[in-house]
């Protein structure tokens, strides 16, 4: 029997957590003409949220494309990427596809690759990476809306880990035609997905980027406890299982509602118990103590890396273990041996630009809940 807690991967289908509001928010929010600015931590489920509203508003007609740029590292990847994506929306078999491609892209020109042991036909792209991008990029950010247009429908394009197209996109150039083209499009949708807030807040918040204010932000926080416990408790039992009283709220206690870490703890009990098939709450702390040994290597990799006064600021916070502490307070400074609030600061940054801890309505929390844990364990008497 397979294993119905799935981590680590896009969880689609039963697997998938309901985020019943969620859900239902962002179809509204395409069905409407919305654009979206979506962050969250990564391990938060953002993808397979995202993947399921498509999969939602695509069986009421709306046209979609969805786009990761994790590993787009060029603004030549960026328009192969993309184009595929628009080759793929034109639909029919290749040769109807390579016509309307030619169409709505006339400076790029399309190649048929055969890919795979069913020799799948698949089209790529070439274009001159010397010559004048300005006109390919304006064919490009028009084509979803014209297709959408000639059919008559709706569309919304996903851009997932946005925050990337920073890094290559020099003097923002895509970014500003992206803007140019995007803000006239009255029936597509724009959703922009991201798994690091600081560079996000820039890109959208900075009124001198050319996305600032172009949508509705939209920060993807934790799955709500009630809704998370049965989820847990109706998976398991699908598979037979017996879930004592109480364990599922013991689950969630230690995970923190983290959606990555919950899926990973039962997925981890499911293996352990498969043959029993009860859970009790005895189980859900050795459980625990797996998982921990199975990040450990990962944490102390993640450790290795940090400059000293990164470390010693971790500790303290793992010790104090509120999130709202003041830590630039002479009371927490001293009684940690921190030195000057100046080497904290800098500390500090340097945490959250890797995404260690994520600053949270004035609170400094930490991205994974089980470093934390790992940290208490090793760190804290």
């Amino acid at each position: 029997m397979k294993n119905p807690f799935v981590y680590g991967k896009v969880a689609r289908g039963e697997s998938f957590a309901d985020r019943k509001r969620e859900l239902a928010e962002l179809s509204s929010d395409i069905l409407s003409g919305q654009n979206v600015i979506l962050f969250s931590p990564r391990r938060y489920g953002k993808t397979s949220l995202i993947l399921e509203v498509l999969e939602r508003v695509r069986a009421q007609g709306v046209l979609t494309v969805y786009l990761d740029l994790f590993k787009v590292v060029s603004e030549g990847d960026f328009v192969s990427a993309y184009a595929r994506e628009v080759a793929r929306l034109c639909g029919g078999g290749i040769r109807t596809a390579l016509r309307r491609i030619r169409s709505l892209l006339p400076r790029l020109v399309p190649k048929v690759v055969l890919r795979g042991e069913d020799i799948e036909a698949e089209l790529e792209f070439e274009f001159d990476l010397r010559g004048e991008r300005e006109p390919l990029l304006g064919d490009l950010f028009e084509a979803v809306a014209t297709l959408a247009g000639e059919r008559g429908k709706r569309a919304v394009v996903v851009f997932d880990e946005f925050q990337e197209l920073a890094g290559w996109d020099e003097g923002e150039r895509v970014q500003r035609h992206m803007r140019a083209h995007f803000q006239h499009h009255e029936e597509v949708s724009y959703i922009f997905l991201g798994s690091k807030r600081h560079l996000m807040e820039e890109i959208f918040q900075n009124k001198n980027r050319p996305f600032y204010r172009f949508g509705k932000h939209f920060p993807l926080g934790k799955i709500p406890e009630g809704e998370f416990a049965e989820f847990i408790q109706a998976r398991f039992a699908a598979t037979g299982f017996r879930v004592e009283e109480g364990v599922a709220e013991r689950i969630l206690a230690v995970t923190e509602n983290h959606p990555y870490y919950t899926q990973l703890l039962c997925h981890v009990l499911w293996d352990r118990l498969r043959d029993e098939r009860l859970v009790t709450p005895e189980h859900v702390d050795a459980g625990v103590e797996e998982v921990l040994s199975r990040e450990a290597h990962a944490f102390h990799d993640m450790w290795d890396t940090l400059p000293l006064k990164a470390r010693q600021l971790l500790v303290a916070l793992a010790k104090e273990g509120d999130p709202r502490v003041e830590i630039y307070s002479a009371r927490f400074l001293q009684q940690h041996n921190l030195g000057p609030a100046s080497s904290v600061q800098r500390a500090l940054a340097r945490l959250l630009s890797d995404e260690i801890l994520e600053r949270v309505d004035g609170a400094y929390e930490f991205t994974d809940v089980f470093f934390k844990r790992w940290l208490r364990r090793e760190f804290v008497p």
